[in-house]
């Protein structure tokens, strides 16, 4: 734990994933079936923005009825900071985390001002761990709504996390996958697009 290290695209229809996720060049790879897991995630930020001007995010979401409490820093290229903990509440996940190696200013912020929530997300992931040559890898297709200030936007991707092996390896498959289904790289994490609909 630490570091996290994922490439996401859009995609156009539920259609096109449904043909992605059954497609040879998945199918072929697969370690395990395909699992269902029910997501809502809640982020979070103190009153005056303290954690977005360090580009940090701070969330928990709920996987399956299980809370889980991660806190997330910019790295350099498809790579992150990331920390998780298996809490319901911040004020006992905080020290855990840091425990972890998250940044240690993050307990001193969220004492000196209590986070609140923004903005959220609420989708089912289809997810299956892949073998690839020289890598292993998470394969997820999320589907469901983003929410931010009243408002909500469609949530239709695919997400490849790297669990082991070599970097390369995985984003050379991902863009196989990509170019075939006439992809385009998502940019922006889930919150940066929730919260953008909140600040409309």
């Amino acid at each position: 734990m630490g570091t996290e290290l994922e490439i996401k695209y859009a995609v156009d229809d539920l259609q096109k994933l449904d043909c992605l996720l059954c497609d040879p060049l998945v199918r072929e790879r697969l370690t395990e079936n395909y699992r269902n897991i029910p997501m809502e995630t809640t982020y979070f930020d103190t009153p005056d923005g303290a954690l977005q001007k360090r580009q940090w995010t701070l969330r928990l979401r709920t996987e399956g009825g299980e809370s889980v409490i991660t806190v997330k820093t910019p790295g350099e290229g498809y790579a992150r900071g990331e920390w998780s903990c298996r809490e319901a509440y911040l004020e006992d996940a905080v020290p855990k985390l840091v425990a972890l190696g998250a940044p240690e200013e993050l307990e001193t912020l969220v004492r000196a001002e209590t986070p609140g929530p923004i903005c959220s997300a609420k989708f089912t992931r289809i997810a299956a761990v892949l073998q690839l040559e020289g890598a292993r890898c998470e394969l997820c297709g999320d589907i469901g709504r983003l929410f931010g200030g009243g408002k909500s936007l469609e949530l239709c991707e695919l997400e490849l996390e790297l669990l082991d092996g070599s970097e390369d390896a995985m984003l050379a498959y991902a863009r196989r996958l990509a170019e075939k289904y006439g992809l385009r790289e998502e940019k922006k994490s889930k919150f940066a697009r929730a919260n953008a609909l909140a600040a409309k």
